[in-house]
C-alpha cells in the first residue's frame, strides 16, 4: 500500500519504482506501549488457553480412571458372587467341603488357646485342637478280649 503509492507519485515525473525499503522507523513511546501492551494480553490469551486445555486433559482422565475403577469392582463383585454360588453348591453337595477349605487355609500354627467343642457327645474336634476328631463313645460295652477277662477275673479274687 505504502510501496503502490510511492510508486504512482514518482511515476508522474517519470521514474519507475522498483522496490521501497522503510527503515528507521521513530514511533512515539506511546504507540510502542500499545503494541507491547496488546503482545502482551495476546501473550496470555494464549496461555489461560493453554491452561484450559490441561484442565480439561485432567478431568477427563480422571473421569476415565473412575469409570475403569467402577468397572473393575463390578468385575470383582461379579466374581465373588459366583464364588459364592460355587461354595454354596458345593456344600449341598458335600458338607465336608468347609473342613477341606479349613484345612487348605490352615497356616500350620495351633492355637494359644485351646477350648472344648461344647457338645460333650465326643463328636466334635479334640479339646479345640483343629481338623482332629475323636471317633464317638462307644455306648455299650465292647466284649472283653480273652487276656482281659483273666486280669479281671484275677483282680476280682484278691
Amino acid at each position: 500500500m505504502i510501496a503502490g503509492s510511492i510508486a504512482n507519485t514518482l511515476s508522474a515525473r517519470n521514474i519507475v519504482v522498483e522496490t521501497v525499503f522503510i527503515t528507521d522507523f521513530k514511533f512515539s513511546q506511546a504507540f510502542a506501549t500499545q503494541v507491547e501492551s496488546k503482545v502482551v494480553a495476546f501473550q496470555k490469551f494464549l496461555t489461560e488457553q493453554n491452561n484450559l486445555l490441561a484442565i480439561q486433559v485432567i478431568a477427563n482422565q480422571t473421569v476415565v480412571q473412575a469409570q475403569a475403577a467402577a468397572r473393575a469392582n463390578v468385575a470383582k463383585a461379579s466374581g465373588e458372587s459366583q464364588a459364592i454360588q460355587v461354595i454354596t453348591s458345593q456344600l449341598k453337595q458335600s458338607p465336608q467341603y468347609l473342613q477341606w477349605l479349613a484345612v487348605n487355609r490352615w497356616n500350620g500354627q495351633m492355637p494359644y488357646a485351646l477350648g472344648s467343642s461344647g457338645g460333650g457327645n465326643g463328636t466334635g474336634s479334640f479339646g479345640g485342637f483343629p481338623f482332629f476328631q475323636l471317633p464317638k463313645l462307644p455306648t455299650q460295652q465292647q466284649p472283653l478280649l480273652p487276656t482281659q477277662q483273666t486280669l479281671q477275673q484275677n483282680q476280682t479274687k484278691q
